[in-house]
């Protein structure tokens, strides 16, 4: 999947928004025409090339985060062949401090992604426990992708999945960088308008003060302002976070067991790491882990029901994914190109923009409604909780 998704945003394809869609900005470059010239046996000069558009800072961190990325996990290594990092001199020690340093962790579970078996997932004996604490489950789970900074297009979705009756207080959710934060504030109770409010802020301070090395401190004060003091106790069991470790070899972490307020954050500002990006450095330490970007490792986390829907930001079809539910391939001709959607991921957009994308994921969430009705596939799963089955 690393391949793929990195080849989309590197080398992202063009497509067109169909008459009587809902307008969305582009960059349009424009030529001064020239005379009609008289024939003659000599050939004109080929035109000069349009200029190419000038990439700011950010995007041009984004992409190498991703161009990276895709070299460090496209191999998709196995467990047998754990590569040792170069702090330590003996292979042999450094893979027996390893072994010790997990059995110490206490991993409880490794979950295998159904759609990606080469994915794995390690979950810890706390957040196991969390989600067996939990009396009441409903099927099918929603997990929300990475998205940057097309927050608003997943509370578009949720806004609609939550008036409908998909999405309840016994919803298992999961996501990766944008799609842990819109977990956390879905589990909080608050207004999806209210979010989109925030993100306007977030936004607004991002354009006037730039994006790239602050935009974590900038993530961290929204949270900390937006989401309930008792957030991580709504959250415990219901929300998976994934964050990558890259101790080793890059691998997933499912974490959906907090401790405070704090922690959630600090597991959601995880979660969205992306190197370079969101802080001058070039990763991050969670719970003494040495982590990076969920997304990374699985755009989309398995839930804990026995049935996962996907929710994507971008073209599915795009990326080359498969089993995704919910994205703008609902929809396809009323979206982005995904060179649009790229540079808004990386950059925030105007306001205007960021409302389109908050209805453009509504009604991509109505199209898929409309084929899975509320009353055919939502139902009791507590079942699940015993039998540990995730989708």
């Amino acid at each position: 999947m690393a391949s793929s998704v990195s080849s989309f945003f590197l080398c992202p394809t063009t497509s067109t928004v169909a008459t009587g869609a809902i307008p969305l900005r582009r960059l349009t470059f424009s030529t001064k025409a020239t005379p009609p010239q008289h024939q003659s046996n000599n050939p004109l000069p080929p035109p000069p090339p349009p200029p190419q558009e000038k990439k700011s800072f950010a995007v041009a961190t984004g992409e190498l985060f991703l161009g990276l990325a895709a070299r460090l996990i496209g191999s998709g290594v196995n467990e047998s062949e754990v590569p040792v990092v170069e702090m330590f001199a003996e292979e042999e020690k450094a893979r027996e401090w390893w072994w010790r340093w997990r059995k110490k962790e206490k991993i409880a579970a490794v979950v295998e992604d159904p759609i990606q078996p080469k994915v794995v997932w390690e979950q810890r004996m706390e957040d196991v426990e969390a989600e067996r604490r939990r009396t009441a489950v409903t099927s099918p789970g929603f997990s929300f992708s990475a998205a940057g900074l097309l927050f608003p297009y997943h509370l578009g979705v949720a806004q609609l999945l939550i008036e409908k009756g998909y999405i309840k207080e016994t919803t298992p959710l999961a996501g990766s960088s944008a799609g842990a934060i819109v977990c956390a504030v879905i589990a909080s109770g608050a207004s999806m308008q209210e979010a989109l409010k925030a993100t306007k802020v977030l936004a607004e301070d991002c354009r006037l003060r730039g994006t790239a090395f602050r935009l974590g401190a900038v993530l961290r004060d929204i949270l900390e302002e937006f989401l309930p003091d008792d957030a991580h106790i709504r959250s415990n069991g219901r929300v998976r976070v994934a964050v990558t470790q890259i101790l080793w070899r890059p691998r997933g972490l499912l974490v959906d067991q907090f401790d405070s307020k704090e922690d959630l954050i600090n597991a959601v500002f995880t979660s969205s790491f992306i190197p370079g990006y969101l802080a001058p450095r070039p990763a991050t330490v969670f719970r003494n882990r040495v982590c990076i970007d969920g997304g990374l490792t699985l755009f989309m986390p398995p839930t804990s029901a026995s049935q996962t829907v996907r929710v994507c930001a971008f073209p599915a079809s795009h990326l080359g994914l498969q089993g995704i539910g919910i994205s703008p391939d609902c929809n396809p001709e009323n979206r982005a190109s995904p060179q649009e959607l790229f540079n808004w991921a990386l950059e925030p957009a105007a306001d205007d923009i960021l409302d389109k994308l908050f209805e453009l994921g509504y009604l991509d969430a109505a199209v898929w409604a409309e084929e899975n009705p509320v009353e055919k596939i939502v139902r009791d799963d507590s079942a699940s909780l015993e039998n540990g089955s995730t989708q």
